[in-house]
């Protein structure tokens, strides 16, 4: 596989994440450098995701700051009703004779009223 580019795209973002330290708070971004006041990311270690970004260089933050800073962030409480795909943004087990198995299925359709 080819290595990601590290230069900036049409769109004015980076195709890699990197961090940003600032006081108190840093965060992760695919912005181009200079947004930054870097001249380039020699010898900063990149990313693939904004996720990967914040858990390799943000893992100790408390209040959750790199994560929040996501186009769409992680939730802690994620819902369980259904989305439009009729499918839920949560995976649960469902035991059956033999082999389980985890699925996102509205619960009905094994069968249960909630996954209360």
């Amino acid at each position: 596989t080819q290595a990601p580019t590290v230069t900036a795209t049409e769109g004015g973002t980076m195709t890699v994440f990197y961090p940003v330290y600032n006081e108190g708070e840093g965060f992760c971004t695919n912005d181009p450098p200079a947004d930054h006041g870097l001249s380039s990311l020699n010898g900063i270690v990149t990313s693939a995701t904004n996720a990967e970004c914040c858990t390799k260089h943000f893992s100790w933050q408390k209040s959750g700051f790199c994560f929040s800073q996501m186009a769409n962030p992680p939730t802690q409480a994620p819902t369980v009703t259904a989305t439009e795909a009729g499918t839920l943004t949560v995976f649960y087990p469902v035991y059956g004779e033999g082999e389980g198995f985890c699925t996102n299925d509205p619960p009905a359709d094994h069968g249960l009223s909630s996954l209360n």
